[in-house]
């Protein structure tokens, strides 16, 4: 299907990453929780096709073709942001003695297995490099489940191990620590390893609760502009504080017709701020090659993406094109005429 044909329905290909078991696959618009809330409207910024103020090395990088690939690219999004901030950490105990407050990022990766061994593979390809120590797990069976090959992470645990400090010791670690597919009903448990973990920094590896992935700037705008309610709980707090370094979300677009083409949300921050990082909306051409249709400051929502699709579908049709022009002249005309019906 090309560009030209009308886009009717934008799916994922895969389930939202995820490391526990496979759930059914959500409704379209699901109802999100208070730990989940949305940007307020006003509060959004707009599709921006040409995304011209984004870092170009950021906006020239393609999704990955291969399973590898992906965890290369979370590998490097990881190493790069947290050597940043290890050495902004450093230049401000020098000049101030103070410290920075503890980095807390996040990747997403699509599993097409919820097994343990694929999950322990995806954190050990993901992680690997010396930069995560520590890797706590939301699954008992992932954080036992063997490995053959290199691993550079020294200690695998699962959350409740963690917490009791048996396995590993958050408080005197090296290396940042890993939460890896900690559930809804874990957050106040991630929340305590976080704390345990001091100055560590923290990364979310395809956790299973929804946050807005700016390091909690969205949260706070819609905490802000409520005017009545109790403030947001620790754990809804902690929940929001996260910053996607990469993200990778492969999507199904059909036509009219009833053709599928390949599209995806793509983004891998490399080195500069996260929040500033585009998320990316990419579908491929007749060629196969990935083409940018939208790119936003915020992660894009289903009507983004059927927003972006949309346009760019219109953009290259010669028939949607012409439809536009004649509502227009039809539109002076009605304008027109009710001028001189008021004469």
């Amino acid at each position: 299907m090309s560009l030209c044909a009308v886009v009717s329905r934008v799916a994922p290909v895969a389930p939202r990453p995820s490391s526990r078991a496979a759930r059914p696959s959500p409704s379209p618009a699901p109802t999100r929780s208070a730990t989940n809330s949305r940007t307020p409207r006003g509060a959004r910024s707009r599709v921006v096709p040409s995304a011209g103020r984004f870092d170009a090395t950021e906006m020239e990088l393609v999704p990955p073709v291969s399973r590898d690939d992906s965890f290369a690219q979370a590998r490097e999004a990881i190493a790069a942001v947290c050597a940043k901030r290890a050495k902004k950490a450093g230049k401000k105990r020098r000049s101030s003695g103070k410290a920075l407050a503890p980095l807390r990022v996040a990747v997403e990766l699509p599993l097409a297995s919820d097994a343990p061994a694929d999950v322990r593979a995806m954190v050990v390809g993901a992680c690997a490099g010396g930069v995560v120590g520590t890797a706590v797990y939301g699954d008992a069976a992932a954080a036992a489940s063997p490995y053959e090959g290199k691993d550079d992470i020294r200690e695998h645990v699962h959350i409740d191990d963690a917490l009791r400090g048996v396995g590993c010791d958050l408080a005197v670690g090296e290396g940042a620590v890993a939460l890896v597919g900690i559930a809804d009903d874990q957050i106040a448990a991630a929340r305590r390893a976080a704390e345990l973990a001091g100055a560590r920094p923290v990364v979310g590896v395809n956790v299973e609760w929804f946050h807005a992935g700016d390091g909690g700037v969205t949260f706070r705008a819609a905490a802000a502009a409520r005017t009545d309610g109790p403030p947001p709980d620790a754990a809804s707090v902690f929940a929001n504080s996260f910053s996607v370094v990469y993200s990778y979300l492969p999507l199904a677009i059909q036509g009219v017709t009833g053709a599928t083409t390949e599209g995806a949300v793509f983004k891998c921050v490399r080195g500069g701020a996260p929040e500033g990082s585009p998320w990316r909306i990419l579908v491929k051409d007749d060629t196969g090659e990935y083409q940018q249709v939208g790119a936003m400051q915020r992660r894009p929502e289903q009507e983004d993406l059927e927003s972006a699709l949309y346009n760019a579908a219109a953009a290259k049709s010669k028939i949607n094109k012409g439809i536009g022009l004649f509502r227009g002249l039809a539109e002076k005309a009605k304008n027109a005429v009710a001028g001189d019906e008021r004469k």
